[in-house]
Order: structure tokens, then C-alpha cells, then sequence
């Protein structure tokens, strides 16, 4: 099956990578043009971070942030497959009615109203594994089996999806890097990736810039070496999707590894 690359559009004020506000509509439009032109399958638009201890914000706070450009993207790329990374059902039922293919649901515990709203579109759903919010889930990283657990958790999620009327091969499964996981937690999950490879559906790995990559006094701009090795790694691990803020060198590792593939 084709590895997918998906390019981040954090349409907020408070990105942990971007940090500069960028809930400006001009520069997400001109980011969404580097990025499928730097070979992007899937653009994914986030107007609430959830960074560890970042605060909610308003429901309508979010809409006003991703809306307007969901709405611009649809019209200028009508083709370009479009995320919408949300946990509220207000907010994916005004992506979903502005044309949204995805719902990238972070939240852990999307219940069954999510899924028959993702039903009813015909759409897709990312559903990750996490534990609290993002106020409180590096409180909470004590696992008996962490890969057990999380497989159980995520396989749960999948028959309830498919209980609601989503097809299988409509969801899409994320264990989760850097929610309520340890840096020597994370690393396991990255060198057992395969482990989930039998629940069936498709995997997302999203490990971008994320803080258990980084070395001794590192912030997120200086994790991209770490960042495009681990996504090697998860490719090597049976991961479909990578979720990335570094699309142009992204693609050719993707290309590349792909070609290693072929010539076996």
C-alpha cells in the first residue's frame, strides 16, 4: 500500500513548532501550496493546540480559526484530501458540511455521536490513544502492558467505530506519540510500531518535532534530524500515514524508502 504524507496547518496563535501566530489566512493558504507542491497527500488544519499543558479554547474560537480556511483550501484544491484535527462535534460537523474528508480526533475517547457524524459524511477517522488532557496526560503515563493496553484501547475504538456504521477501512489508528507516554515509552512504541499491524486498518504516526526526540537543550526547531529518522523507522514499522511539519524532505524519505521496497 502507498505511504501517505500528511503536512500540519496549525491555524493558532500558540504552535509549539510554528511560534509565531499563524491564524492568518494568507500564510496557511501560501503554507498549504509549499505543501502539495512539496508532495503533500493530505492537508491536516488545526485551530486548538494540544501540546502538554496547552489551554482549551472556545468552540467558537476554533471555528473562526479553521472554517474560513477549510472553506478556501476546498475551493482552490477541491481534489486535495483535507484533516480536520478537532475533539469537538460542533466543529467537525461544520468541517465535515465544508467539505472535510478526515476527522483527526486527539482526544482518546471520541464517543458514538463523532462516529455517526463521520458515518453520515461518508469520511474517515483518526483515533488515537491518550490518556487525560493536555493539561494532565504526562501524569498519567503508568502502564502494566503498554503495548497490550494500547492495542486493547484501539482496538475497542475500531469496533465501536464500525458498530456506528464506519467502514473499516475508514478508520485510522494513532498510538499516540507524546500523549501520556514517557520519552523510554515513546521509543518502544517506535520499535514495535508492527505490533499494531494486525488490528487491520490503516496507521498514523505522528512524531514530529515532538519533545521525546529532542537531545540535551534542544527545542522543536532543532529536531528535525530525529524527526525524519523516527519517521524512517516508522515506515519500517508498518506506518501508512506520516503526520509532518517537514513535507519536502519528508517525501523523499517516503519515496525512498519505498524504492528500497520495490527492489526486494
Amino acid at each position: 500500500m502507498k505511504r501517505q504524507l500528511m503536512g500540519i496547518v496549525n491555524a493558532t496563535p500558540d504552535s509549539f513548532y510554528d511560534g509565531n501566530p499563524q491564524n492568518n489566512l494568507d500564510i496557511l493558504m501560501a503554507k498549504c501550496k509549499d505543501y502539495l507542491r512539496e508532495g503533500a497527500d493530505i492537508l491536516d488544519i488545526g485551530g486548538e493546540s494540544t501540546r502538554p499543558s496547552a489551554q482549551p479554547v472556545s468552540e467558537e474560537e476554533e471555528l473562526a480559526r479553521v472554517i474560513p480556511l477549510i472553506k478556501e483550501v476546498r475551493k482552490t484544491w477541491p481534489k486535495a484530501p483535507v484533516s480536520l484535527d478537532t475533539v469537538k462535534i460542533p466543529v467537525a460537523l461544520a468541517g465535515l458540511k465544508a467539505g472535510v474528508n478526515i476527522i483527526n480526533d486527539v482526544s482518546g475517547t471520541p464517543d458514538k455521536e463523532m462516529f455517526r457524524l463521520v458515518k453520515d459524511f461518508n469520511a474517515q477517522i483518526v483515533v488515537m490513544h491518550t490518556r487525560g488532557t493536555p493539561q494532565t496526560m504526562q501524569s498519567q503515563t503508568e502502564y502494566n502492558d503498554l503495548l497490550g493496553e494500547i492495542k486493547d484501547f484501539l482496538a475497542r475504538k475500531i469496533d465501536e467505530a464500525v458498530s456506528c456504521g464506519i467502514a473499516k477501512q475508514n478508520v485510522i489508528i494513532d498510538v499516540g506519540f507524546g500523549f501520556a507516554k514517557t520519552r523510554g515509552q515513546n521509543y518502544e512504541l517506535l520499535k514495535h510500531l508492527d505490533f499494531f499491524k494486525d488490528l487491520g486498518v490503516r496507521m498514523l504516526a505522528g512524531l514530529s518535532r515532538k519533545t521525546f526526540l529532542s537531545q540535551k537543550c534542544e527545542g522543536a526547531p532543532k529536531r528535525k534530524a530525529q524527526t525524519l529518522a523516527a519517521n524512517f523507522v516508522a515506515l519500517q514499522n508498518g506506518a501508512d500515514i506520516l503526520r509532518v511539519h517537514d513535507v519536502k524532505e519528508t517525501r523523499k524519505i517516503i519515496n525512498f524508502f519505498e524504492e528500497i521496497e520495490a527492489s526486494k
